[in-house]
């Protein structure tokens, strides 16, 4: 479909010396929205098909270039023979002339076929060192039940080309981001597989891709030696890693690609390769344990000694059973022989690389007996192997003689389930007790707050099955979502009032009519400059704490933190410092970063803009005056209960500050118990991720003791701690 080569707008429109952004806007969706009646006129609504008309920002010394990307429904007409011919989203580029004529520059069809879409023309981060001009079209959209779309599109002031598109299993299907805090924007694309049982099985396969700028154009990060490596003197070291990777041994891969890296500051090639391999372990570690099948998923991230721990905590009956604990309640109950093809297949790869690992050998002769089990003599042989390489762990002796003496594998197969009934709440006496549920919590009333928010369209929540009974991190902000449109506290929670507004939600009557949600905006198309990764390629992840100082607490969280060689962003509240002005001085002496949280706790977007401004020159001079120059100007404000008003950002900016969020947050306010936290946090931290806690508000024991589980692990992880870039004074 071609448009013609020039058209001039409505005499009206012409007439006017000067017009507007919005009115030039209208003037172009006329005209092309015209174009598309005459190639399917007999279409309902192709005369107004909805589209995202933008300009580009491109300079022109004769005009202005302008995008136009279709949405909405998609027309269709049959031709001479009765056969359908479908119209597709596309995006078109156009000049507008100085005396106000359009002339379409290119148009492309958009390769990944979405059925809706979102648009964004990327204005920063896109300018390549040494290339032309360009601009850049990001378009989301959603195609199928749950699938989504990403394709990013370049105009060069002539033509216009995919770099990247992209068909995700899930609705969001990549970021722009920048990675490293170069200035240069990357595209990460979400390649996971949710299909390893069923969609809502909550088992998930994570793989990412990862495109950077090499001159200019995007290229593919593989997980290969980088070109010209094989001349470097790491070239074996690479090729080792690319081994463990292949192997799915992700910990021992990101670990050796940030030395390598390390070992080779000068080679882009080695830093990239050491992000994409840090990027696919943080995942995958993530993920391991994960409910909806925690032993195969520990193995998907190469995690065996901790597979084997959830078998050694069974008797060898229980172990191998095809209905035993490891495998009922997951989703392998109803699919064993998918349990044991991937058990087979990771361990064969795993084993090609590490022989000698025993732990290794012993996930295999389960993967044989759920494969064999009326023949148990393979999985007695691995076990046997297991042995070899640990000839002093009573528990693979005592599976080895187990396997050894029965016919076939206890249990039996289940059969499959029907549908996943509604599961009731929490009972009245839950909350009249003050008990809520939040991070971390799990079992059946965190189901039926799943099966609700799945229940809201405008959450986009999608329910993560029968198997999946933890309050997660997408839980939590569904929740806050939820508790916005309710007019009620975003505490994060389920208290009784937010049960009670999530079930009348549930049983209020829906329009079927009603027009499908806009794509997400929770999950924007171009995320904040916030480094993810280190000089070497590792994960960075942000440390915060909230409340302090108190002397009971922030003492040991700093004897902690100087054990890990951590230094955190500390957003002290202004009373607490005026009290314990010594704990403050220390902080800011240590090398942490001292940033405001005002100086009582109040909501702010509750309060006065005077009162506002007293609050955050309280607590400057608070912390001034505590530290001295050690604390520096404090460059940013974490708003307490995170209560943002329409001015609370303006306001802060004024005052030459930024506002700081987090985007985990384990909820030690309620405080849960210490592995709780720890287990909320490493579930879900992901490179770039800022992680809340508390060291004043409240006892804070249990945070103490969940900070060094969380420590010791992303440390084994491979991550780095920073200061948070927007409140780093640069000490």
């Amino acid at each position: 479909m071609t448009a013609p080569p020039s058209l001039s707008p409505t005499g009206a429109v012409a007439a006017r010396l000067a017009p507007t952004l919005d009115e030039l806007a209208a003037e172009l969706r006329e005209i092309v929205q015209e174009g598309i009646w005459q190639e399917f006129p007999e279409f309902p609504g192709a005369e107004s098909q909805p589209m995202h008309v933008l300009p580009l920002g491109l300079p022109e010394v004769t005009g202005a270039y302008w995008s136009v990307v279709t949405d909405g429904p998609q027309p269709f007409k049959a031709n001479s023979r009765g056969e359908a011919i479908n119209f597709f989203h596309f995006a078109a580029a156009y000049e507008r002339s100085e005396d106000g004529e359009w002339r379409e520059v290119d148009r492309l069809e958009i390769e990944s076929a979405p059925q809706r879409t979102q648009v964004e023309v990327l204005t920063t981060g896109w300018e390549v060192p040494g290339g032309e001009p360009a601009a850049w079209i990001a378009v989301r959209g959603g195609t199928g039940a749950h699938a989504g779309t990403l394709d990013v599109i370049g105009f060069d002031g002539q033509t216009l080309s995919t770099a990247v598109s992209w068909v995700g299993a899930r609705a969001n299907a990549g970021e722009i981001v920048d990675l490293d805090g170069d200035g240069l924007l990357e595209v990460v694309l979400d390649e996971s597989n949710p299909y390893v049982f069923c969609y809502a099985c909550a088992t998930e396969l994570k793989q990412e891709a990862l495109y950077r700028w090499i001159g200019a154009g995007l290229d593919r990060v593989e997980l290969r030696a980088p070109p010209g490596e094989s001349r470097d003197h790491g070239a074996e070291g690479v090729h080792r890693i690319v081994s463990l990777a292949e192997a799915d041994l992700w910990r021992e891969a990101a670990a050796g690609a940030t030395v390598l890296s390390e070992q080779s500051p000068l080679s882009e090639g080695t830093r990239w390769f050491s992000i994409l391999t840090n990027r696919i372990a943080v995942a995958r570690l993530a993920h391991a344990g994960t409910p909806g099948q925690p032993l195969l998923t520990q193995v998907f991230a190469g995690e065996y000694a901790a597979a084997v721990e959830m078998m050694r905590a069974l008797e060898p009956s229980e172990a191998f059973a095809l209905d035993g604990p490891l495998i009922a309640g997951t989703a392998a109950e109803e699919d064993l022989a998918t349990m044991a093809v991937h058990l087979l297949d990771y361990t064969a790869r795993a084993l090609a690389v590490a022989p000698d690992r025993a732990e290794i050998h012993a996930v295999r002769a389960l993967g044989l007996a759920l494969a064999s089990p009326d023949d148990l003599r393979e999985a007695a042989s691995a076990m046997a192997d297991a042995i070899a390489r640990a000839p002093d762990d009573a528990f693979l002796q005592a599976s080895r003689d187990f396997l050894e003496g029965v016919d076939q594998a206890p249990g039996a197969t289940l059969e499959p389930a029907g549908p996943p009934a509604l599961q009731a709440g929490p009972p009245a006496s839950f909350f009249a007790e003050g008990q809520v549920l939040g991070s971390g919590d799990r079992g059946r009333h965190v189901k039926a707050i799943h099966q609700r928010l799945a229940g809201i369209p405008a959450l986009e929540f999608g329910d993560p099955g029968r198997y999946f009974d933890a309050y997660h991190e997408a839980t939590r902000r569904a929740i806050v979502k939820f508790q916005v449109d309710q007019g009620l506290a975003p505490s994060g929670v389920v208290d009784a009032a937010t049960w009670e507004a999530l079930e009348a939600a549930r049983l209020a009557p829906r329009d079927v009519e009603e027009e499908a949600a806009p794509l997400s905006s929770a999950l924007p198309a171009v995320t904040a400059r916030r480094p993810s990764h280190g000089a070497a390629g590792q994960s960075v992840v942000y440390l915060t704490f909230d409340d302090g100082p108190h002397p009971d607490f922030t003492p040991p969280i700093m004897d902690i933190l100087a054990r890990y060689g951590v230094r955190a962003t500390f957003f002290v509240v202004g009373a607490e410092v005026e009290r314990y002005p010594k704990l403050a001085a220390a902080l800011a002496a240590a090398g942490h970063q001292l940033a405001n949280h005002t100086f009582n706790h109040p909501a702010l977007d509750q309060i006065s803009r005077d009162t506002y401004l007293e609050e955050i020159s309280a607590t400057d001079a608070a912390i001034q005056s505590a530290a001295g120059d050690a604390a520096r100007p404090t460059r940013c404000v974490r708003p307490p209960y995170g209560a943002i008003g329409a001015d609370t950002r303006a306001i802060a900016a004024e005052l030459g500050k930024s506002i700081v969020m987090w985007n985990i947050d384990p909820q030690d306010w309620r405080q849960p118990r210490a592995d709780q936290i720890a287990q909320h946090i490493l579930a879900n931290v992901v490179p770039g991720s800022i992680i809340l806690m508390h060291d004043g508000g409240g006892s804070r024991t249990q945070t103490v003791a969940a900070l060094e589980m969380v420590l010791a692990e992303l440390a084994a992880r491979s991550f780095a701690f920073r200061i948070v870039p927007a409140c780093d004074s640069g000490r």
